[in-house]
């Protein structure tokens, strides 16, 4: 079997590696998504149709000047919605589906600006920053786009509109290259064993096979 990674399956392994053999390896149980995550693909789905040119739906009219500042800042650039990007394990470019494929990412919002790129990750749950997100992000950026330099990543956190936004460079990007590797290659190390510990915590009651896992 050959092994895929995005951010969401790095910390799926990461929370409990049993719960992402049997959703991503064996395949027995599919997560089908709480109340929480409904809520939060609704928004982003409104959101995107927002900035792709429809008329604000009511239940995002509050983040209609957060869409704008977000036109403003592409005037003189490109606006990207929803914008899938994939690295092969040479971290070249390649396609979604395309068979090889290895670390797929979408971005919410990515302008690009000559030698510059903000990325914009939309955050509807409660405030709890993760960056490695955004290394992610910021690592797929400066593979596709040879032109730039430069990448400003933000988190984006819609209840209280508050941003909490890193700098990443082709200078410094080596290290988060670095920490992306160790992380997937603690996966590939659990395949090539079959090792896939449980990791009983405050997320088993989520878990789509918490009614078969004796941990849960």
């Amino acid at each position: 079997m050959r092994l895929t990674h995005s951010y969401s399956s790095i910390k799926l392994f990461e929370n409990c590696p049993l719960r992402y053999y049997r959703q991503r390896i064996r395949k027995d149980v599919s997560d089908q998504g709480g109340e929480a995550s409904k809520y939060g693909e609704r928004i982003h789905a409104l959101l995107e149709a927002r900035l792709k040119g429809s008329e604000i739906d009511q239940e995002v009219v509050a983040y209609d000047p957060l869409c704008a500042s977000v036109e403003k800042l592409a005037r003189e650039g490109e606006l990207h919605i929803e914008k899938e990007l994939v690295l092969n394990e040479n971290l070249h470019p390649t396609g979604w589906w395309e068979p090889d494929a290895w670390l797929r990412s979408k971005l919410d919002v990515l302008v690009l600006r000559g030698p510059d790129a903000v990325v914009m990750d939309w955050k509807t749950g409660k405030r709890n920053p993760d960056f490695f997100q955004m290394q992610i992000f910021a690592a797929q950026v400066l593979k596709h786009y040879p032109e730039v330099h430069r990448v400003r990543t933000s988190l984006v956190w819609l209840k209280t509109l508050e941003m909490d936004t890193e700098m990443y460079t082709r200078v410094n990007i080596n290290s988060a290259w670095a920490e992306i590797m160790a992380r997937i290659q603690r996966i590939h190390d659990a395949y090539t064993n079959d090792n896939w510990p449980a990791r009983p915590s405050g997320l088993c009651k989520f878990c789509p096979a918490r009614d078969t896992c004796e941990f849960a």
